[in-house]
């Protein structure tokens, strides 16, 4: 099984064999990072993470780092064959220290306000939590109550949704990936991070959403992807929007939250370009994306995201038509505590999310609801969104919820 160790070897001989690469810039201005240049600042990093205590199967978390820091960050973890968790880059002291408390790293790398990195031993280094043999990432999501849970992925799971990624949206090493989505977070990491580390995928890194940013970033004139979440594309499809130039962008691609239909439909008309529905879980990666021609998964109708992703079985289980996932994506389970019945979606190389589904003629996957917002009436299981999207087709209902 693959660790964090191995998915560093392999971003060093892709650096090594072409270390002028350009690996990332940001949009606005700024130096272009090489390949050499971040293997060479990644090693320095590397040094001072060892100095600071950090040890093989260890955890560090890196807090309040985005763009090429986390990025550099990371790597040197990876280099060290230990764990990383990237904090959110916003996140506050009192957070920070919940984290600390709740998952015991042995080291905390921190931005200063120069925008170096920082390393030192964390305040109870020497009670580390332990993790999973061969874990490289601990990504975080929130619990039903939420306090922070972590997610124990090993590098093998890293690399299998990576390459599932890699092939179903046709992502080459020669692309350009818009990274407008925050990389600490599993969508950001999987789609913009790993493909650049496996395969040279370069960034071009959006600081901050702003339209005059996101307008000069899609106007690449290079093939480019763009990996997004809907609020972006509400913005871009507005008739007020900032002023876009497709000439290098070939995809765009939703995830995070629902893609309404007609925010889709007014994209493509406004841009000329479909909105490629993406579905995944911080405990599986990918699951579905809209691979179709058309790529019009997503307006048409709420709640469709595509087929199966290669390497991802999908199945609909009971009568609510539970997502289960199946594959080399799914991770490991759960760390540190665990509410009541948090890991009962785990099994071995299996995952029971919590959303409800049904598959169409075309093998796509409908999302329907929540299995925690099902309403029982007389013992029918009812789906608010259903309701919802009845209502929604009403003239003159302009939302519902």
């Amino acid at each position: 099984m693959t660790g964090p160790a191995g998915i560093f070897e392999i971003f060093e001989q892709c650096a090594s064999g072409s270390p002028g690469r350009a690996l990332a810039r940001v949009c606005g201005g700024g130096p272009v990072l090489t390949a050499g240049a971040l293997l060479d600042h990644t090693m320095t990093t590397a040094r001072d993470l060892r100095r600071a205590g950090l040890r093989r199967g260890d955890l560090a978390i890196v807090a309040g780092a985005s763009g090429i820091s986390l990025i550099r960050a990371i790597l040197a973890v990876w280099s060290c064959d230990a764990a990383a968790m990237a904090a959110d880059p916003q996140i506050a002291g009192p957070e920070l220290e919940e984290l600390e408390r709740t998952f015991s790293p042995r080291v905390i790398i921190r931005v200063n306000g120069r925008g170096e990195l920082q390393t030192g031993a964390a305040a109870n280094g020497d009670a580390t939590t332990a993790l999973p043999g061969s874990t490289a990432v601990i990504k975080l999501t929130s619990g039903s109550t939420g306090r922070p849970r972590g997610i124990a992925v090993t590098g093998s799971q890293l690399l299998a949704d990576t390459h599932h990624l890699i092939e179903a949206m046709g992502i080459r090493p020669d692309d350009i990936n818009i990274a407008s989505i925050p990389m600490s977070h599993s969508y950001g990491m999987d789609s913009l991070l790993m493909p650049m580390v496996v395969q040279g995928t370069a960034l071009l890194i959006v600081p901050a959403p702003l339209p005059p940013l996101m307008a000069e970033a899609l106007s690449i004139d290079q093939p480019a992807i763009f990996p997004g979440v809907p609020y972006l594309f509400e913005m871009l499809s507005r008739p007020d929007g900032p002023p876009v130039r497709v000439r290098g962008l070939k995809t765009c691609l939703s995830a995070g939250a629902p893609l309404r239909a007609r925010t889709a439909a007014a994209f493509e008309e406004r841009l000329g370009l479909p909105v490629r529905a993406f579905y995944g879980t911080s405990e599986t990666g990918g699951i579905t994306y809209d691979a179709s021609p058309e790529g019009n998964a997503a307006a048409v109708g709420d709640g469709c995201v595509g087929t199966p992703l290669p390497g991802v079985e999908v199945t609909l289980e009971g009568e609510e038509g539970r997502v289960v996932v199946r594959g080399p994506n799914v991770t490991s389970g759960y760390v540190g505590p665990v509410e009541d019945g948090d890991d009962s979606g785990h099994g071995e190389g299996l995952f029971r999310t919590g959303d409800t589904g049904r598959f169409d003629e075309q093998g796509r996957l409908h999302l329907t609801g929540r299995i925690a917002g099902l309403i029982n009436i007389s013992g029918r299981k009812v789906n608010p969104r259903e309701i919802e999207r009845t209502l929604l087709s009403v003239e003159g209902v302009g939302d519902a919820a």
